[in-house]
């Protein structure tokens, strides 16, 4: 038997927390979860998720720069275990312009936008744990 991917979902809503936790728990993702981005980053860097789903607007620490100081901790692991960041959020960026440099700053692999449908997050999860494991 296959080990399920360990996604670790990052939000500061319960109610979205609860429902992703309980949505990707019953399609046999093995679900851990950080409520903020102080929490997020020792979470990460013990639970060692294949995937990561990353609000952006969170309290203590937001999910960019959660996502920076990740991808910057990666770089420097000596167990060299990586993981894509997935970036949820409401907030639409005013420009093209900006959002490519928001993504290249926080180093994320890439962003979905809430509202979202479960479907799409499972199809966004497989694709980028897929192309981790090339």
């Amino acid at each position: 038997m296959e080990k399920p991917l360990r996604i670790l979902v990052v939000d500061d809503e319960q109610d979205i927390l609860e429902t992703l936790d309980y949505s990707l728990a019953l399609r046999g993702f093995d679900v851990v979860t950080a409520a903020d981005g102080l929490k997020a980053l020792d979470v990460a860097k013990q639970a060692r998720p294949d995937v990561m789903l990353l609000d952006v607007m969170l309290p203590g620490c937001n999910g960019y720069e959660v996502s920076r100081l990740l991808k910057e901790w990666m770089d420097h692991d000596p167990a060299d275990r990586r993981f894509p960041i997935m970036l949820l959020t409401a907030r639409k960026v005013d420009s093209a312009e900006r959002e490519k440099f928001i993504a290249t700053w926080s180093r994320a692999d890439r962003t979905l936008y809430k509202p979202f449908d479960i479907d799409e997050v499972v199809g966004q999860i497989e694709e980028l744990a897929g192309a981790q494991a090339v």
